[in-house]
């Protein structure tokens, strides 16, 4: 199976918010909408808040899912094109937050970012992106994680 495009639904809303995802401005609790998902693979990527276009200086704060240890993301996106003819999409991505469990799987991680991303199109919707161009990739740097 590959990475869909889905909205949350109610059953899997239990899974997301066990994960405890909080703005970064707020605080509050991130509502569950939509993600990009592989099933097969236990893997999702969210979009929890931010800007991100490559002229602002505030990023897309996204979280990958994997092997049920979350991944903190930092991103910036550009598009080409319209809703209508197709978008080529630019990323830029400036920071990868992992837990040090992946120090040894940089490179699959790496691989992971770039497919879910891919996958996740613009917004969401991968039906209108024609192609998904990665113009920087930050190095992840990896953190002890700490019990809960």
């Amino acid at each position: 199976m590959a990475f869909i495009n889905e909205k949350i639904s109610e059953a899997d809303k239990e899974i997301f918010n066990s994960y405890g995802f909080k703005s970064v401005f707020t605080n509050d609790p991130i509502e569950p909408w939509e993600w990009t998902i592989d099933r097969e693979r236990d893997i999702f990527l969210v979009a929890l808040e931010g800007r991100g276009y490559y002229d602002s200086e505030i990023p897309l704060f996204y979280a990958l899912v994997w092997q049920k240890r979350v991944i903190k993301i930092e991103a910036y996106r550009k598009s080409i094109g319209d809703f209508f003819t197709g978008t080529e999409m630019y990323w830029r991505i400036t920071k990868i937050e992992a837990p040090m469990f992946f120090f040894n799987q940089k490179d699959e991680l790496i691989e992971l970012i770039k497919e879910a991303f891919d996958a996740h199109g613009s917004l969401g919707r991968r039906d209108i992106v024609t192609k998904v161009n990665f113009d920087y990739i930050a190095e992840p740097y990896f953190i002890m994680e700490m019990n809960k």
